[in-house]
């Protein structure tokens, strides 16, 4: 089941957005493992994500902050407000239960629902119809920046090391040794 855990409140690029999780007062059941590092997002009704970074945001901090003494006693409720935004990348779509990793070509909409993909949509989002692992969008993530850490990565190999054939992982530890020779040595790639 998908559970919702955040909204798109604003982008940064076509491919970088911005989310600000549910209040937990408000959505029952929420943790902070739903919106951990790596977690993988559906966003819509099809377009696929993923956590790479979070932010947390007091609104009233700015405007505020010099009538801290009495924010303690007239709104003490103001002082511990605190957003949870999520920095997110978009890596493709997953249509008909199959994974298209082609970039996204339309923006998404702000308010755009934000839920976490099951366990079989992000195995199915790795696989190509005829069941190979496919994980082009690294090469986007990589050319997005300073992005994709190695932390980053595990936190990918780490899920898909659950759900798939253990026959996929060597490729998973290829990638991750590459990935961490290219942070040692950043200039030899």
């Amino acid at each position: 089941m998908n559970k919702k855990i955040a909204t798109i409140i604003k982008s940064s690029s076509h491919l970088e957005y911005i989310a600000q999780v549910l209040n937990p007062k408000e959505e029952a059941g929420l943790k902070s493992l739903d919106y951990a590092l790596g977690t993988f997002l559906l966003i819509g009704p099809k377009t696929v994500g993923i956590i790479y970074d979070t932010e947390l945001f007091n609104p009233h901090s700015l405007s505020l902050s010099s009538q801290k003494e009495e924010l303690k006693v007239f709104a003490p409720d103001l002082q511990d407000e605190v957003d949870i935004l999520l920095k997110v990348l978009l890596l493709g779509h997953l249509e008909d239960n199959l994974g298209n990793q082609n970039l996204p070509t339309e923006p998404l909409e702000s308010g755009s629902s934000v839920k976490t993909m099951n366990q079989e949509q992000i195995k199915n989002f790795h696989l190509t119809p005829n069941h190979k692992l496919q994980i082009r969008y690294l090469l986007n993530l990589n050319s997005f920046g300073n992005k994709l850490n190695p932390g980053l990565f595990g936190c990918i190999t780490k899920q898909l090391k659950t759900l798939l054939n253990p026959s996929q992982f060597q490729i998973l530890e290829l990638i991750e040794r590459d990935l961490l020779w290219q942070n040692l040595c950043p200039n030899k790639g």
